[in-house]
């Protein structure tokens, strides 16, 4: 899927010390499509951590190592539409913003279609931010600069969210494109399944963003209203 974007583009592909054949798989991958590789200027690195680091230092790691302006989140398990890249990168430079994101359309572990779309606002602010996460990792483009002042922290928490709400203190806004420009995996085993885990990580994830405990506890009423309404979609598929 990142192939099929039409932007000049490195590829930075971070291994987290995994235990199964990613590797392997990667490195058979990159030698494969070397000949389409060359044709569409694209360079891909594999980077392998020495010990696990988790998921915050990894991306940050990808971060301070990538070359371009902009840098673009991919999980292992989601997808990019075609177009996606372009369209963000030209959105953020019209807008002046530092961020975009784009709505995600639910495919099941094998990879199909549940027909369900998880929409985004076109303009997010803090107080937008506060009420719910609409900000999903892996469809957001982002300056780079801007991502390097703003790292990621606490794997064990939404380190992504946290890092958002703590962008978002600073800046005005960020924009989205409300269009399903990724493909996002539901997984049994994410930590954003399980409703008591997660509700328990957003709470710290307030209280670590700077919120007060009243102040958060306000916010989980928010959270809690809008992860009932998730999650009765995510139940079905």
């Amino acid at each position: 899927s990142v192939l099929m974007q039409d932007v000049l583009m490195e590829i930075l592909v971070l291994d987290d010390k995994s235990t199964d054949d990613s590797v392997t798989c990667v490195e058979n991958w990159i030698t494969n499509n070397q000949h389409e590789l060359q044709k569409k200027s694209i360079t891909v690195r594999l980077i392998q951590n020495q010990t696990n680091l988790g998921v915050a230092c990894t991306r940050n790691k990808g971060v301070k190592l990538a070359k371009g302006n902009y840098v673009a989140f991919l999980d292992a398990d989601d997808r990019f539409a075609h177009g996606k890249l372009k369209k963000q990168v030209e959105l953020l430079e019209k807008s002046n913003a530092c961020l975009c994101n784009t709505g995600r359309m639910l495919i099941n572990p094998n990879g199909e279609s549940t027909g369900v779309y998880i929409e985004t606002p076109r303009k997010i602010t803090l107080k937008t931010l506060e009420k719910s996460n609409c900000i999903n990792c892996s469809s957001v483009v982002a300056v780079r600069d801007v991502m390097l002042r703003y790292p990621m922290e606490h794997s064990d928490v939404h380190e992504d969210y946290l890092t958002w709400l703590r962008l978002l203190k600073q800046e005005k806004f960020v924009v989205g494109i409300n269009e399903p420009l990724l493909e996002y995996r539901l997984s049994k085993g994410g930590k954003s399944r399980n409703k008591w885990k997660s509700a328990c990580m957003t709470y710290r994830t307030y209280r670590l963003a700077g919120y007060k405990i009243v102040r958060a506890l306000c916010m989980m009423v928010s959270y809690t209203i809008n992860g009932i309404k998730k999650y009765k979609i995510l139940e079905k598929h």
